[in-house]
């Protein structure tokens, strides 16, 4: 590597000091002590994966004196959740791009633990090298590298099965990474021997360069776009800004020795905890020039990240026990958490709630589907499915965040749960995600009573509609047509010409209802039979037996007198 200037003071220094988190913490040996630097240095994920849609910044902070990480909602500063035991000592934080996961690397269990954003529980616990102090996650969130600070290697662990699939040997004392935008390079700060910086291709998990440093370096960043690595050192006042494709170094002057360091989304600044001097420094990465931000007498900041968005930072103090929020465009602290009781390293992960659907309308279809339904809800962007009962997907979907269009598929006459699942999870059952497959075997019937006199005989029709299920009847149309000559008057249906429209109404499986209308006979010629169909022509939900949607009756009339109707 070429270097415009020396990089840190020079080898041989001492050893790396405890930070006041092991001292506050725990009662550590001197090597495990070493192991802080890099956990509270964590690097910042390669931003090359989507954003999940729909995601909710989430802050999860290790807390090394309590093994839990607090889960801490970034817009409000309330602590969502603690999800306990998680290892002994964690103090990195990584979070996986679809904000599904974060990895948090325990230094005095030797594992790393898996938790579940979707539930904030606790997936796994992966066994991995001695002193693991830093793990990053590549862009497309199929692996997370490990740091093992003490058996200097690099684990690298397969996100889809949670174990370790492979071990990197890297330099001495490996205490803090960064990946790039690819995925295709590690970046790994070798703390040991006078510090170095280890070049890893992830193709091959080989280093293929060491580049010299001149002092312990302690955190790294890499800008979204990969070009520029930026490297803090135990103890100094400057930070190296290293061009990734010429190997060349610029030195920024910063107020005070940072323990972490963190770049806003677009590169153009860089945040450093400044434990020693209870502040966070924002260096602009274009001038060079650094500003300083209080976080509070005995704060001892130690851990900073950004959110996605690039609008606040977030601070862990050690010393007051408490996440700091600022506000990234005017550098005001806009809230202070209080958590655990060590807070150390930290990461944002846009973490997904899981779905809620609150209606679904037309809450019934036919079971040969077809129908375009409207769920409503919150949290439903980003659906990677649509299910009318178990297993039965949508034929097909389109959501925002408060509402999808699916179209039924075909299903079982029943009441099934209509769910939406995300990258937060799957909604919950409940009475107002219900779609009915209905089907309602409208049977018709008809009755014709003569009614003689001497003058002014009628002949009065009876339609009878009755629901035979499986389902409840909504509604149902029944039309007969009449011969000439006849004519027809009626309260109960509409008279059209010869066409006669009976509607009606909801009806129970098993229930019935009757219309009538009334023809007289005196345009009727003597002798002759004349005939009624009544058919359904209409009817809500789906009929699927038409074996019973007509029926007839012929009248013959003998004289005003004499009516007879079969």
């Amino acid at each position: 590597m070429s270097s415009s200037y020396p990089l840190l003071p020079p080898a041989g220094s001492p050893a790396r000091a405890l930070r006041p988190v092991r001292r506050s913490a725990r009662a550590l040996t001197a090597v495990l002590g070493l192991a802080v630097a890099g956990a509270l240095g964590g690097a910042v994920p390669a931003a090359a994966a989507p954003s999940p849609a729909g995601g909710v910044p989430t802050a999860y902070v290790a807390d090394a004196g309590a093994d839990a990480v607090s889960v801490v909602d970034v817009a409000t500063g309330a602590v969502k959740a603690t999800v306990a035991s998680v290892g002994y000592d964690p103090q990195g934080v990584a979070a996986a791009p679809d904000g599904g996961h974060v990895y948090v690397p325990n230094i005095g269990s030797n594992n790393l633990a898996v938790i579940d954003t979707r539930t904030n529980t606790l997936a796994a616990e992966v066994p991995v090298g001695s002193s693991p102090t830093a793990a990053v996650v590549s862009p497309d969130g199929s692996q997370v590298y490990v740091a093992n600070l003490g058996t200097d290697t690099v684990s690298v662990l397969a996100t889809a099965t949670d174990t370790v699939i492979g071990t990197i040997l890297v330099g001495s004392g490996p205490d803090a990474l960064a990946v790039s935008p690819d995925g295709g390079t590690l970046y790994v700060a070798d703390s040991g021997s006078g510090g170095a910086l280890s070049v890893v291709s992830t193709a091959t998990d080989t280093v293929t360069a060491t580049l010299p440093t001149s002092g312990v370096p302690v955190a790294l960043a890499l800008t979204s776009d990969g070009s520029r690595l930026y490297l803090a050192a135990q103890g100094s006042t400057t930070v190296s800004a290293v061009d990734t494709a010429t190997d060349t170094t610029t030195a920024f002057a910063v107020p005070a020795a940072p323990y972490a360091l963190a770049l806003g989304p677009d590169g153009s600044h860089l945040y450093l905890a400044d434990g020693p001097a209870n502040s966070v420094a924002v260096l602009d990465t274009s001038t060079g020039t650094s500003t300083t931000v209080p976080t509070g007498a005995g704060s001892n900041p130690q851990g900073v990240a950004v959110t996605p968005d690039g609008t606040r930072v977030l601070v862990t103090d050690l010393g007051a026990a408490s996440v700091t929020r600022l506000d990234a465009s005017t550098g005001q602290v806009v809230g202070t958490t209080a958590v655990g009781s060590a807070p150390a390293g930290l990461a944002v992960a846009l973490t997904v709630p899981a779905p809620v659907v609150t209606g679904v309308s037309p809450a019934s279809g036919p079971p040969a589907g077809g129908t375009t339904v409207t769920v409503a809800g919150s949290h439903l962007a980003g659906a990677t499915a649509v299910d009318f009962g178990p297993g039965n997907a949508a034929t097909s979907f389109s959501c925002t965040d408060q509402s999808c269009t699916a179209v039924s598929p075909p299903g079982t006459v029943g009441t099934v749960d209509v769910q939406v699942t995300t990258p937060g999870g799957t909604s919950a059952t409940t009475a107002a995600d219900h779609f009915g497959y209905a089907a309602a075997d409208a049977g018709v019937s008809l009755t014709a009573t003569p009614h003689p006199a001497l003058l002014g005989g009628s002949i009065v029709y009876t339609v009878t509609v009755t629901d035979h299920g499986p389902s409840a009847l909504t509604s149902a149309t029944v039309t007969a047509q009449l011969p000439v000559p006849m004519a027809a008057s009626s309260s109960d249906c509409t008279v059209s010409g010869r066409s006669v429209t009976c509607s009606v109404g909801a009806l129970a499986v098993g229930a019935s209802t009757t219309r009538q209308f009334t023809v007289p006979v005196g345009l009727l010629t003597l002798g002759l039979p004349y005939a009624v169909t009544a058919a359904r022509t209409a009817s809500t939900p789906v009929d699927l037996n038409p074996a019973n949607d007509t029926a007839s009756r012929s009248c013959t009339v003998v004289t005003s007198l004499l009516i007879s109707c079969s």
